[in-house]
């Protein structure tokens, strides 16, 4: 019914409004902001003293150090579904987690306003899949 193209369309929007709202809006997955630092923790970012860490987001509470995790959370589509992975660094978001930093949990894969747009993108693309359409139902002779 949806199409492989369809699938990847979804994936490269759902991820780039998932990147923009966990790690540059710093909201977990279930749309509350990210915890404050441990003092220790937050003044290290702010002056930047880790290796290659990011500086554009030092003085920000999300969850970017050296960009890893962000440019990890990649789109992927098959014919009968899409979403993000992280490849290489799934085990930070696990470490997140056990922190009470949330960026995707079984239950709620992606912020609320993401799935919301998967929802109206979904129904849009049936409804021109069927408008105009007539299907006819044959019963058993």
């Amino acid at each position: 019914m949806l199409s492989l193209k369809f699938m990847q369309q979804m994936s490269f929007k759902a991820r780039k409004q998932y990147v923009d709202h966990i790690f540059e809006k710093g909201k977990d997955v279930h749309d509350s902001p990210f915890e404050v630092y441990s003092d220790a923790y937050g003044k290290a970012k702010r002056a930047n003293k880790f290796k290659r860490q990011s500086g554009g987001y030092a003085n920000r509470i999300t969850p970017v150090l050296t960009g890893d995790l962000k440019n990890d959370a990649k789109p992927f589509a098959t014919p009968t579904s899409f979403g993000i992975k992280f490849a290489a660094h799934g085990s930070k978001v696990i470490g997140l987690a056990k922190m009470n930093r949330d960026l995707s949990t079984p239950n709620q894969p992606f912020p609320k306003k993401v799935l919301t747009m998967i929802d109206k993108d979904v129904a849009r693309e049936i409804s021109k899949q069927f408008k105009n359409k007539t299907t006819k139902v044959v019963l058993g002779k």
